[in-house]
């Protein structure tokens, strides 16, 4: 009977560590999308901690306090983070502690997600809009309407080639594709 609990507590335990790391992956994904890459340190070192000061952050992670602070507000203003301030009774200086908050990760792959979906929609809406109005510099420059492209007598801006036709079809299609796509995986969630 023990053996049979073993082997159970060991998949428990497996189950966990790929949450584990699916989360993480989640995490920086989020974090990179949302703050930038250089918000990470930060992250992984407050992960599992509770109440460090920016103090501690920054002399771990080898970082200037400044720059510690400046990735602390932007998590927090994502809510990925939480503080709390005391005051130190020598300096009489506020020092903050903080929390990396693991429940907001989720919420804010939502907040993408849904914001992503929106812009989404709002570009197929400008496409069909102006279907088959668009003009497309050759070598890639600038892609623009109808009459933007009369402003500039059908000239890229950029390069000064003269702007092709572009029948934007595709376009309206891979939209509409990652739309669904989006939806589908948003009624799964």
């Amino acid at each position: 009977m023990t053996k049979k609990t073993s082997k159970r507590n060991r998949k428990v335990r497996r189950v966990k560590t790929g949450i584990q790391r699916l989360s993480s992956k989640l995490t920086q994904s989020i974090v990179s999308q949302s703050i930038g890459e250089e918000a990470m340190p930060v992250v992984e070192y407050l992960k599992g901690k509770r109440d460090i000061s920016e103090f501690q952050i920054a002399k771990k992670i080898r970082a200037e306090v400044g720059f510690v602070r400046k990735m602390l507000y932007a998590l927090q203003n994502h809510n990925l983070v939480t503080y709390f301030r005391k005051k130190d009774r020598e300096k009489g200086w506020y020092i903050s502690y903080w929390t990396f908050n693991q429940k907001g990760v989720p919420e804010l792959a939502l907040s993408i997600k849904r914001n992503r979906l929106q812009m989404l929609k709002e570009r197929l809406k400008n496409e069909q809009k102006h279907e088959g109005l668009f003009y497309i510099c050759p070598q890639f420059c600038s892609r623009m309407e109808f009459e933007k492209a009369t402003e500039v007598d059908f000239r890229c801006p950029e390069c000064g080639k003269p702007l092709q036709h572009q029948d934007n079809g595709k376009t309206i299609e891979r939209i509409k594709e990652n739309i669904m796509e989006m939806e589908q995986e948003k009624a799964v969630a």
